[in-house]
């Protein structure tokens, strides 16, 4: 990392006009040469900051004191109180629900307190509701957490009921450690593709806490119950506070989706997803830290997606063998890091940025490798900082910048080692203010464009530029109505 930030040092601003290559549409390009040393020094300074965005500290758990009390509640749809389940009315969950009580549907609720499985068991005393099973308890009815109660599930097995609509709904608090949580249908277990598969739905003001344990063949492709999610009811109000998650030390393995947050503040640390469905982490208006997770085989999405108001770190995670991009960027705003993750095998893009604004975006230290699209791919990005990132083996483009709407920042792409791409290493369209330096290009092809887009009619400038002098070239391009005239010289720049 000291060598690339060093090679960050070279940095040059350009003026010069595109020749008459289109008639239809004609740019100017400005370029001027800068001293590198306080870039250099900005850059280093950046790089050497990775500290987490959300830490355990800030998710730990305060139990709740008290005895615990149960109840059995009916479950209405249209009744006050009755909003923690209404959304899941269209989901299928009601109808396996009638299909296995003898009455109208109720759940198990926890109303206050911290109460383990096997407290629980003997308060309901009902083995049609929860009994033990193997070598731990089988839940049969939907639990419902409230918001001054705790779940305790700690050194067991919980198997919630495929049959008979069992699922977790969390106001409170659920804690899950050095346990296993998975679905259960008898002798047809799991492999019926129609089947009901229990959830979990942690909804604002809740605390979740899994640690050293797995989820198993939980959700399905409906609202609210792909396999763990979180939301904020329109019955709770702002002044609620997101939902709390932290993922730790566990797997996540045949699940729709592993974890689908929405308004969460999550810390998903040295974890593995495997074998999913849908996506394996999928984020929406959320502060979240993603470190040292393992995620293999997403099979239709992407594997981890980050979207809205979302701000955080995913750092250096190993994602391989994904249905489309490895991490998806989407109409995101707000501060994100992205860095030193290790991604393969994607089945699109290994980085797919579609969209952000607002807050700085970071992609800094990934390797990137034998994606079916491009290395980075990145479109209407209102700023970003691409540095020191290692990619080959790309189809398509190592990295590839477009731009169709007004950029108010600018794009750096420093010290980046970009090597076997199909078609040209580097290509830029429409982007506004560009900045290059210190890259390296490996494995070029015989009469191989190494820049593409708006970079082309300029390419071998640039070139002279970066690689033979050593600086940065920082571009700024604007439409004119003016004829074309010969192209600019740009002179030596003066090292700093």
């Amino acid at each position: 990392m000291a060598r690339l930030t060093a090679s960050l040092g070279t940095l040059l601003v350009a003026l010069l006009l595109a020749p008459p290559l289109l008639a239809q549409t004609l740019y100017r390009h400005q370029i001027e040469a800068l001293p590198s040393q306080p870039q250099q020094q900005a850059l280093a300074e950046l790089l050497a900051s990775n500290s987490p965005s959300v830490t355990a500290t800030q998710l730990a758990l305060s139990l709740p004191a008290g005895r615990a009390r149960v109840s059995q509640p009916p479950l209405f749809s249209a009744q006050s109180g009755s909003w923690p389940f209404e959304p899941l009315v269209g989901s299928g969950l009601f109808k396996v629900i009638a299909a296995y009580q003898s009455q109208h549907p109720r759940a198990l609720q926890i109303d206050a307190g911290s109460i383990d499985l096997a407290q629980l068991e003997r308060a309901v005393a009902n083995p049609q509701i929860l009994r033990r099973h193997k070598d731990g308890y089988l839940l049969s009815y939907p639990l419902l957490i409230g918001p001054k109660a705790a779940l305790l599930i700690n050194d067991t097995q919980l198997y919630l009921n495929s049959r008979s609509g069992a699922a977790l709904i969390n106001q409170g608090q659920l804690q899950l450690q050095r346990s296993q949580l998975q679905s259960w249908s008898g002798s047809m277990d799991s492999d019926d593709p129609a089947l009901f598969r229990p959830f979990i739905l942690a909804w604002a003001g809740s605390s979740t806490w899994i640690e050293d344990s797995s989820l198993t063949r939980l959700g399905y492709n409906a609202h609210l119950t792909r396999g763990l999610s979180t939301r904020r009811s329109a019955s709770q109000g702002a002044g609620v506070a997101p939902a709390r998650l932290l993922i730790r030390h566990s797997r996540l393995r045949e699940m729709a989706s592993g974890a689908e947050l929405h308004d969460a503040l999550a810390l998903i640390d040295d974890s593995r997803f495997d074998d999913l469905q849908q996506y394996a982490i999928d984020l929406h208006d959320s502060r979240l830290s993603l470190r040292l997770n393992r995620i293999k085989h997403v099979r239709n999405q992407s594997a981890i997606r980050i979207a809205g108001a979302s701000s955080g770190d995913v750092t250096q995670n190993l994602i391989l063998a994904s249905g489309k991009a490895a991490i998806e960027v989407s109409a995101q705003s707000g501060e994100l890091s992205l860095r030193d993750n290790l991604i393969g095998n994607s089945g699109s893009h290994g980085i797919q940025l579609q969209g952000h604004s607002g807050g700085r975006l970071l992609l800094a230290g990934n390797l990137i490798a034998n994606s079916t699209g491009s290395g980075i791919d990145g479109e209407n990005l209102d700023a970003a900082l691409i540095v020191a990132n290692r990619i080959s083996a790309s189809p398509d483009y190592a990295i590839s910048l477009r731009g169709s709407q007004a950029q108010q920042g600018e794009i750096g792409l420093f010290d980046n080692q970009l090597a076997s791409s199909g078609k040209s290493m580097i290509r830029s369209e429409g982007v506004r203010q560009l900045q290059l330096g210190g890259n390296r290009f490996q494995g070029v092809a015989v009469n191989q464009a190494l820049l593409a887009g708006d970079l082309q009619a300029v390419q071998s400038l640039l070139l002279e530029t970066t690689l033979k002098q050593g600086c940065f070239a920082r571009l700024l391009l604007t439409s004119t109505d003016l004829p074309i005239i010969p192209q600019p010289q740009v002179s030596h720049c003066t090292q700093g």
